[in-house]
């Protein structure tokens, strides 16, 4: 597997046209997008920090296979903005809004949207800035799963309480991962190949 930085995307114009399925990946600011992103490719590619806000773009990674017989195929990990927090105040804010609005409504025959990786924090499952952002995305109509992130930060009774907590929380449903650890690396790249193929 290959992967690489291709752009920063400002607004609907600069995003790529070539067809290649794109997984978004949204959640609050400092959720762990860009550790999680990093996780999955196996290599620093993705810009992290501790100071929330960070991400004031749409970051597209791509990952190609590096061999021909690899089932992967060229994919987009798309890093969106976080939510919840921005460094510049409302006009930053509303910055953010619409540039996931453009993303997620700005759609177009050379683009595909093939599914949503939702990361929301393990220790805090049912945050009300969490729900409403899944609510958003679910009225996309595009394949959507919760991700919660830092796993490995828990304790196994905490884990447990996290994970009633999710299923009551997002019914439609819920996995975790940890970039610390690689647990659930593997299990989130067999949902992303599938969305990748229409499956």
């Amino acid at each position: 597997m290959k992967s690489r930085f291709v752009i920063s995307a400002a607004s609907a114009a600069d995003f790529p046209h070539t067809g290649f399925p794109e997984i978004a990946f949204v959640g609050r600011s400092n959720v762990g997008k860009s550790s999680l992103i990093n996780a999955l490719v196996k290599q620093p590619i993705a810009r992290t920090s501790a100071a929330p806000g960070k991400t004031r773009l749409a970051n597209y990674y791509l990952v190609e296979p590096s061999t021909s017989t690899s089932e992967l195929r060229p994919l987009y990990l798309v890093d969106l903005p976080g939510y919840g927090y921005a460094r510049g105040g409302a006009d930053a804010a509303r910055e953010f809004e619409e540039l996931a609005s453009q993303y997620f409504t700005g759609g177009a025959p050379s683009r595909r949207l093939a599914g949503v990786l939702h990361l929301v924090d393990s220790r805090h499952p049912e945050l009300p800035q969490d729900a409403a952002a899944h609510a958003w995305v679910q009225r996309t109509g595009l394949p959507l799963l919760v991700v919660a992130t830092k796993i490995d930060k828990l304790t196994q009774s905490e884990k447990a309480r996290m994970l009633r907590a999710l299923a009551a929380q997002y019914p439609s449903g819920a996995t975790t991962a940890s970039a610390h650890d690689g647990s659930g690396i593997d299990a989130l790249w067999k949902v992303m190949l599938a969305w990748a193929r229409g499956a």
